[in-house]
């Protein structure tokens, strides 16, 4: 069926303007606009894939903006967007030639497709499309961690670049928000710097920075993120239970970091195992919640008793349940992926990539010797030369038996490891 010409051209306005306007291409680029860039001059696709309304959409009209100020004709440049309508890859093209007159199959042009997973076989048919066209240069991206990051491993093996868009950053708030602080100079400016922090936790998404009311905050992450995934997002899975789904959050939202019985929990739902770890899984890969699993060096492999849960990122939380937590915040900045506990002992979070270094999460403004036994235990246990204490104090650093730990105020854990 051909795809509706009048959505087409209402998609591409550049087509007749030769421009795009500064409302779709905002002034203010991401940090992974660099990447992109660079990334929109090579054969591979790109796909652009990450949380509902971090600004993927406008990072593509700015990689189209760059590339008409850069000399491309506007009519070799398509967009389509499957969150307006889903259409047949095939077909879109096939009114894109009747509209802009560009040939596809033969030319050099470049094509967008935006909330890619809506299609059904995606993969399968961009694949065909990309195996016909090599003057064609694709750029994708999706809401869905999960259709986006398995269909590419299934069907696109060795034929695209990942660049994954998340949250911003508390550097990019302060830019965002024109913030006067200096980066680089924090320490004269602590005292601002506190403040905006206990802004940026609130609204790290590029629309809400200018809002100030938390109520409306708390419910645009609620309307525009969290109930999007839950509604249209997991929607895409065939054997979903949306009620099952909306219960799984609220249970994780409301105690982020528990310790997660599979067995206890599916009984206490009363549906099966199976059932239980299905739906996990589709919240993990649909960027709901993330599992953390025990840090276990002397072999790969892990239990699902040992698993604990948070959000995928703490603005979800706040989304769902109007409440923050530092060790949920923590968590996300660092991508963490390992704990480690025994009976008495337990450190929140093990990095291992580039050396091992534990890390230590409290609420605390002062560092206690309980805060950071657990700490100084494992680093001695397991040969760390360096640990680290995220807290609400002051920065500073403690010294034993050869061993360093870094206290890190929690706010500038996100200016200096974002």
């Amino acid at each position: 069926m051909e795809t509706n010409m009048e959505l087409l051209e209402l998609l591409n306005p550049w087509w007749k303007s030769g421009k795009v306007s500064k409302e779709l291409a905002l002034p203010y680029k991401r940090v992974q606009f660099g990447e992109l860039k660079r990334l929109i001059s090579v054969r591979p696709i790109t796909i652009v894939s990450g949380l509902r309304r971090v600004g993927k959409s406008v990072l593509i009209y700015q990689l189209i903006d760059h590339l008409i100020s850069s000399g491309i004709d506007p009519k070799s440049i398509l967009y389509f967007s499957f969150d307006q309508k889903v259409e047949e890859m095939l077909s879109i093209l096939q009114t894109y030639r009747e509209l802009s007159g560009a040939d596809w199959e033969n030319g050099r042009v470049y094509i967008f497709l935006d909330e890619i997973q809506k299609l059904s076989d995606w993969s399968n048919k961009l694949k065909l499309l990309y195996d016909r066209l090599p003057k064609a240069k694709f750029v994708i991206s999706g809401s869905s961690s999960f259709h986006l990051e398995k269909e590419a491993m299934k069907n696109l093996a060795g034929r695209y670049f990942e660049v994954n868009i998340k949250p911003l950053s508390f550097a990019e708030y302060l830019q965002m928000s024109g913030s006067r602080i200096e980066l680089g100079r924090e320490r004269l400016w602590v005292d601002e710097i506190k403040r905006e922090f206990g802004e940026y936790l609130l609204k790290p998404y590029p629309e809400l920075v200018k809002y100030k009311e938390v109520s409306l905050i708390k419910s645009y992450i609620k309307e525009n993120v969290v109930d999007k995934i839950l509604r249209d997002d997991l929607s895409l899975f065939k054997d979903i239970n949306e009620e099952l789904a909306t219960t799984l959050i609220n249970i994780f939202y409301d105690a982020p970091g528990m310790y997660v019985n599979y067995d206890k929990l599916s009984a206490d739902l009363k549906i099966s195992k199976k059932t239980l770890l299905r739906h996990v899984y589709y919240l993990e890969f649909s960027y709901l919640i993330r599992k953390i699993k025990k840090y276990r060096p002397a072999t790969r492999s892990t239990s699902r008793k040992m698993q604990r849960i948070y959000p995928y990122h703490f603005s979800l939380m706040f989304g769902w349940t109007g409440r923050l937590n530092l060790e949920c915040e923590v968590n996300g900045l660092f991508d963490s992926k390992y704990y480690w506990n025994d009976n008495k002992r337990e450190v929140d979070i093990i990095l291992t990539e580039g050396g091992l270094l534990p890390i230590e999460i409290k609420k605390a403004d002062k560092a206690s010797p309980e805060d950071i036994s657990s700490l100084e235990y494992f680093m001695s246990r397991f040969r760390a030369e360096r640990g680290m204490l995220v807290y609400n104090g002051e920065e500073g650093e403690l010294k034993f038996g050869g061993r360093e730990i870094k206290l890190v105020p929690a706010w500038k854990a996100f200016l200096d490891y974002a």
